[in-house]
């Protein structure tokens, strides 16, 4: 009886470590890259890539890349229009399973002005998400509402906080939030790195992200001369 006894308790072992194995007990990362070149005074172009993972440098969960062109209204407002892919493994740890991939449409239009010290920033987005599950696909729409807060300490330092629930029009109306929390460096003239907290509440779970991004903002207007 002991084997078999053994057997028993090395299998319930394995079952709730297996069990215990969830995305909510890691601290997950995300990389991203953004770029933004402003060619005339009403156009502007901004390719972006972002890469996560469930662990700092492990364990694939999503791939990013998407590029969007910009009309600003003026300097204050702009509305623009992009095309994203997406892959995306939503299973924690290693899995045989073929990755969901989704086509995505997107519209927004972008607000900003100052509070007091604050530099403040709306953002209302549209999405049109065709996304190809391994026995079907479906067409799934959603309203994003992001604001964000930027303070800056000194010409080289600020931080950042941002709010972002989202809207689904199908299932579980209220079924993700982000808030990110994080410090922001002016390396170069024209590019900034940002590390940060995000949490993510995505239906029944809440993750905890490190967020570590890179934007590059480049000008070929021609300067004004008197």
């Amino acid at each position: 009886m002991k084997a078999p006894l053994f057997v028993i308790i090395a299998l319930c072992i394995n079952t709730q470590l297996f069990a215990q194995k969830n995305s909510e007990d890691y601290l997950g990362y995300w990389y991203t890259l953004g770029l933004n070149h402003r060619f005339t005074e009403k156009f502007s172009l901004t390719p972006y890539a972002e890469l996560r993972f469930y662990e700092p440098t492990s364990n694939y969960n999503l791939t990013f890349l998407s590029i969007r062109g910009n009309h600003h209204i003026n300097e204050n407002q702009t509305v623009g229009i992009a095309y994203a892919y997406l892959d995306i493994d939503s299973v924690f740890g290693p899995d045989n399973h073929p990755n969901t991939i989704e086509h995505r449409i997107l519209e927004q239009y972008t607000y900003k002005h100052k509070l007091g010290t604050f530099k403040v920033h709306h953002r209302l987005r549209l999405e049109q998400r065709f996304l190809e599950f391994n026995d079907r696909n479906e067409i799934q729409n959603r309203l994003r509402y992001r604001l964000s807060l930027k303070y800056n300490i000194n010409k080289t330092v600020f931080l950042g906080l941002t709010e972002e629930p989202f809207v689904n029009f199908q299932d579980q109306a209220f079924h993700e939030n982000r808030f990110y929390i994080g410090i922001g460096f002016n390396l170069l003239k024209h590019t900034q790195l940002q590390i940060g907290y995000l949490k993510q509440h995505i239906r029944k779970n809440n993750l905890n992200r490190i967020q570590i991004g890179i934007s590059i903002q480049t000008d070929s207007r021609k300067k004004k001369t008197n």
